[in-house]
């Protein structure tokens, strides 16, 4: 005699709201994206004021970022299994707007890199307690098209940031340093981390209207709800290793592209096409437009082929990614050697569209084969890999391959071009590799889902 469900008797939350909770959540993710990516636009300010290399400046970009964010979010994680997220996520986003607003006061290398590693401790709150709230605010059909459109804020907010770097950068810069109350002369570079880090403290409080929703997962047995211990989660990773690690690691080749390549490329376009700062700020906008649009468009489509080829295939999650990576690595490996600025910010179009579609089906994967007691857990690794490999490795690849290799400033196109080939054949190979091992534990991750 078959037993009824018992998470039929509780309905998902209406959809209305459902959608209301991924549109608050997509605004915090956005910010996110502006307060880690801006840094980007500020490049040869920092480096003239604090005196430094590209390889000191490529820990700033990724690895101060990464120090906490990367291990972090594994304890954040563990606290959303078993606690309340919506207080999670206020709480980071109030700490790393608070930080980014102190990388605007820092005056020494030794500060600003500490305050970059604090917006890394904010931000590791977001994605774990995030994705593990949307998993039981939306049923499994639709639940790529819900990740999908929180992914967005990806492509959204490194676009923001780079139409705010060009469009409100260069009059900041115009007026040169200013002198503020109790802070004193604040540089350009100074005031636009401040600027920038100050909406966050709204957004922490637009957090607060979420409702937490049950956990549907602890319906089927009533018990309270539970994380697993850490160490049963690593064990659990580490035993399914062809499973979540090749998948982590062929992931990884997404955030290398986005961090390695991305976070340079306004230094690209200056260095490459001598332009004038009214030149590079305008091609910088159009950068960020292409991100904005042709992101949210990779998103949208990838959540959509995600809901669709899930349906037909065990391992539908990762043919998306194979098809996002070939468009990606079509535009990330030849836009550096494009002749002319026009050409380059063109071939920016499929790197964008590429991109933005694994976004939504790597974390939609990662959910798909996660026990509901490790799950935030197991979303944390997942980040945690993806941001280690992606912020230590991808913007000091490239950093150390101008410096050491090309002992070259002006030939950072050649290092960009080198770094994305590489990257591009490496993940391919292990998302292939990865397909039969997915869906073993897709087929035995079924017995979880309500």
């Amino acid at each position: 005699m078959s037993h009824p469900d018992p998470t039929a008797a509780v309905p998902y939350p209406r959809p209305a709201y459902a959608w209301y909770v991924v549109a608050v959540l997509l605004l915090a993710y956005i910010l996110a994206f502006v307060d880690r990516e801006i840094i980007a636009l500020l490049v040869p300010d920092i480096k003239r004021s604090l005196d430094i290399s590209d390889t000191q400046m490529s820990f700033l970009l990724g690895g101060a970022f990464a120090v906490f964010y990367t291990f972090f979010g594994v304890l954040i994680a563990w606290l959303a299994d078993r606690g309340n997220r919506r207080w999670l996520i206020c709480g980071g986003v109030t700490v790393w707007s608070i930080m980014t607003m102190l990388c605007g006061v820092s005056m020494t290398y030794p500060m600003l890199f500490l305050a970059r590693v604090g917006v890394g401790a904010g931000e590791a709150a977001l994605n774990p307690p995030a994705l593990s709230l949307l998993k039981d605010y939306f049923p499994p059909d639709r639940i790529g098209r819900a990740i999908g459109l929180y992914t967005a804020g990806v492509s959204s907010g490194s676009g923001i940031a780079f139409i705010l770097g060009g469009t409100i950068y260069p009059k900041i810069q115009a007026a040169g340093p200013q002198v503020w109350p109790i802070v004193g002369l604040v540089e350009p570079w100074q005031q636009m981390f401040i600027w920038v880090g100050l909406p966050g403290l709204l957004i922490g409080a637009l957090i607060l209207t979420i409702r937490e929703p049950v956990r549907r997962e602890f319906l089927r047995t009533g018990r309270p709800p539970e994380a697993s211990p850490v160490w049963d989660t690593l064990r659990f990773i580490f035993k399914r290793w062809r499973s979540f690690i090749v998948l982590f690691l062929a992931l990884s080749s997404l955030a290398i592209m986005a961090y390695g390549i991305g976070f340079w490329i306004p230094e690209f376009l200056r260095r490459t096409y001598a332009l004038s700062p009214e030149e590079l700020g305008s091609w910088i906008r159009w950068r960020g437009v292409i991100s904005i649009v042709f992101g949210l468009v990779g998103v949208v489509v990838g959540g959509w082929m995600c809901d669709v080829f899930q349906k037909r295939y065990e391992d539908g999650y990762l043919r998306v990614c194979l098809v996002a990576f070939a468009v990606m690595a079509l535009g990330y490996c030849t836009f550096t050697l494009m002749p002319s600025p026009l050409l380059a910010i063109l071939m920016l179009i499929p790197a964008t569209l590429g991109a933005a579609a694994p976004t939504a089906a790597g974390a939609a994967a990662v959910v798909a084969i996660a026990p509901p007691s490790m799950r935030a857990q197991i979303v944390a690794c997942y980040y945690f890999t993806l941001n280690a490999v992606g912020f230590f490795i991808g913007p000091t690849a490239v950093a150390l391959m101008t410096d050491y290799y090309f002992k070259d400033e002006s030939q950072l196109r050649y290092s960009l071009a080198s770094v994305a080939t590489l990257v591009a054949v490496i993940g391919t190979a292990l998302l292939i590799y990865n397909m039969p091992h997915f869906r073993r534990s897709a087929a035995e991750a079924r017995q979880w889902t309500g």
